[in-house]
Formats: structure tokens, sequence, C-alpha cells
């Protein structure tokens, strides 16, 4: 009951969307030094991976819906922010931004089984705050390691990736390989000069966040009904957290 509660209250405050175009995005419609805006009479439907690639801009309006295609492996369908990418995604308490799944009508809050996960991926920002470990940059998981846009760690601990406050990632942590799942917020040496606020992950295959290295602070995160840990951390994470909630699931 509490599950079901918690989703109708979130489903509440989402926008109608009955009347919202569908738009098919691939990879190459983030081109390097291009400014992308999602606008919230669209809904953007992310097939494969998705780069914000060095240099360019994506804007997401509030109210805006992104889903991504079911698949695994090289199938998985993700959005990743690149070092030297910037996301702006901004939403407000009466119109969030959400992540979901192809199949969840986000208009009904019982439509999906309370256990529905590893629908689709996550949502990777990668930046060039140090990391602990050596060489000092490494692949993010749940990216090909032959994808050199996966990679995140530097010398700039005050790295600057953008803004991502009041959104909803759902459904998500498909399965890349040999168990190794994407998790609903990952942080590859993520800066202390982005913004990450009001952010929840519900229903994750795996974790909700996970930091690795870098330095950004964030506030009002909640991890919900996630597959694994809550909250997780390695390679020297140094920033600070305040009012993080969750909700275990068994």
């Amino acid at each position: 009951m509490l599950r079901k509660s918690m989703l109708a209250a979130i489903v509440a405050l989402l926008p109608a969307a009955a009347s919202a175009a569908t738009v098919d995005v691939v990879d190459a419609d983030i081109s390097p030094s291009s400014n992308v805006v999602w606008t919230a009479d669209n809904e953007y439907v992310l097939n494969g991976l998705v780069f914000v690639d060095e240099g360019a801009t994506l804007t997401i309006q509030p109210g805006t819906i992104i889903r991504g295609m079911p698949g695994q492996g090289e199938n998985a369908s993700a959005l990743v922010v690149a070092r030297g990418g910037k996301i702006f995604a901004s939403g407000t308490p009466d119109q969030p931004i959400v992540f979901t799944a192809q199949a969840d009508d986000v208009s009904d809050a019982g439509d999906l089984p309370l256990d529905a996960r590893g629908l689709w991926g996550g949502v990777i920002i990668l930046g060039r705050a140090t990391l602990n470990s050596e060489p000092g940059e490494t692949p993010i998981e749940g990216i090909p390691t032959t994808e050199p846009r996966g990679l995140y760690g530097g010398s700039d601990d005050g790295d600057n990736s953008g803004v991502f406050r009041y959104v909803s990632i759902r459904h998500g942590g498909t399965d890349i390989g040999a168990g190794n799942e994407i998790n609903g917020l990952t942080m590859g040496g993520v800066g202390s000069g982005t913004l990450i606020e009001f952010v929840e992950v519900y229903n994750n295959q795996d974790d909700g966040f996970e930091w690795f290295g870098g330095t950004v602070n964030t506030k009002n995160l909640v991890s919900a009904f996630n597959g694994d840990d809550a909250f997780d951390y390695d390679e020297g994470f140094r920033g600070k957290g305040q009012f993080w909630f969750v909700v275990q699931d068994d």
C-alpha cells in the first residue's frame, strides 16, 4: 500500500500528456556543439545509448516525459551526459521531468506490476572531477569499454555538468551483460559545479544512485523499492549529501 500511495501521489503531479507527440531519439540527434531542447508537448523515446557529447547542451523543459526502449546488452537504452557535455533538466514541484519505460502509463499508478524493473537503462552523468583510483580516468559501468565517451574522471573538482532537479527515474536497470545492470542515476567524476537535487529513483533493478569519485553535492534524493543498494559510492567520492530518503525493497 505504501508503494502504491507514493506512486499515486507522484502521478498526480504529472501534466496531462494525451496530446503529446512521440519523438524517437538516437545518438546522432545530440551532436557535438549542438544545443538541443526537449519540450513538454512531446514525449521522447530513447533508442539505444544516447550521448550528450562534449560541447553539446541538452535542455529539458519541466513536465517532459522521456521513455527508454527495452533491450539488453548492446541494445540497452540510456541517456549519457559525456564529459564536457551539459544537461539542464530543471523540473518543478508541480511539473517534474520523468524518465521511465516505454510500457509505463504515467497517468495510471497501477498499470505496471510493483516489481517491474529493468525495463530500460537509466541516466548517466560523467565529469572531470578527481578519482582516487589509477590512472585517474575510467570507463563507466554500464557502457561498453570501447566507447571513449564513457570515460569519466580528471583533475577539475569544480567541473560543471549542468542542472538535474525535480526528476523522477523509474523502472530502469536493464542488464548489459554478466549480471551488470545500469543504476537509476550514475554519476562518474561529477564535479561540484553541478546541481543535483530533488531526484527520485523508483523500482530500478540495480542501485538507486551510485557515485564513482567526484565532488558533486546533492540534496533531497529518494531511493524507493530498488533491487540493490539505495546509495552506493566509491573511488573516493567526496561530495556532501543532505536529506537522503530510502524505502528499501525486501
